[in-house]
C-alpha cells in the first residue's frame, strides 16, 4: 500500500507543480485562459488528491508531523508554499507576485530536499 500512495504522491506534487508554473506564466501574460473555471478548479481537486496521499504514506507507516522531526519541516515548509504561492497568484504588484513565485520555487526545493534526504533542516 505505501509504494501506491508514495507513486500517488509524487505524481500529484508533479502535476501541483506543474500547475502552479503554468498558471504563473498565464497570469505574466494576462491570458483568458487563467479566468476558465476549469483552471481554477483542477489545482485545488489536485491538492487535495497531494494531501490525502500525504496522509495516506503517514497513516500506513504510523509516521506524524511533531513525532518526526523531517515531517514538521514539511508541514512547515507546505505552510510557507501555500503563503507565497497566493502571493504570487494574487499579489497587487507585479513586484509582490514576483516574490511569491521566487519564494514559493524557494519552498518547493526546500520541500523536495526534506523528501528526499529525510533529514530535517528547521525542526531538527
Amino acid at each position: 500500500m505505501y509504494t501506491a500512495f508514495k507513486h500517488l504522491h509524487v505524481l500529484f506534487v508533479l502535476i501541483s507543480i506543474s500547475l502552479f508554473l503554468f498558471r504563473f506564466v498565464l497570469q505574466l501574460r494576462d491570458s483568458p485562459l487563467l479566468k476558465k473555471k476549469w483552471l481554477k478548479i483542477v489545482p485545488h481537486v489536485n491538492d487535495t488528491l497531494l494531501l490525502l496521499s500525504a496522509v495516506g504514506i503517514m497513516v500506513t507507516l504510523s509516521m506524524y508531523p511533531i513525532q518526526v522531526p523531517w515531517l514538521t519541516d514539511k508541514v512547515i515548509g507546505l505552510i510557507a508554499y501555500i503563503g507565497f504561492g497566493v502571493l504570487a497568484m494574487k499579489g497587487k504588484t507585479a513586484g509582490a507576485r514576483w516574490l511569491g513565485f521566487i519564494g514559493a520555487l524557494g519552498w518547493i526545493a526546500f520541500l523536495l530536499h526534506v523528501a528526499m534526504s529525510k533529514q530535517a533542516l528547521i525542526a531538527g
